[in-house]
């Protein structure tokens, strides 16, 4: 239920991008630090909106790998703990009394 959810809310911003392209079909002067070009606003704004994902995303890796790198370090921990208690639960108990 919940992929069919998904699915209708994905065509829905699909048709949504469709609408916003067509609505935005004129062409405007893009410049850039070595020349300039004609595009069509749409394709700026899809560029534009492509360029702060990647920038997003690559601002995210660092934080991404600090914290994979610390699961396997608690994953490390937890199984020498786990091997401690293994090995304490199979010492023999001593009776003074």
């Amino acid at each position: 239920m919940v992929r069919w959810i998904a699915f209708i809310v994905l065509i829905c911003v699909f048709i949504l991008a469709l609408l916003l392209a067509y609505a935005n079909g004129t062409t405007v002067v893009l410049d850039y630090l070595i020349g300039s070009m004609r595009v069509h606003l749409s394709s700026a704004l899809l560029g534009a909106a492509i360029i702060g994902w990647i920038l997003g995303l690559l601002s995210s890796l660092a934080i991404i790998f600090r914290l994979k790198r610390e699961s396997r370090r608690l994953r490390r921990s937890a199984r020498e703990a786990e091997a401690e208690i293994r090995n304490l639960r199979n010492l023999p108990l001593k009776n003074d009394h």
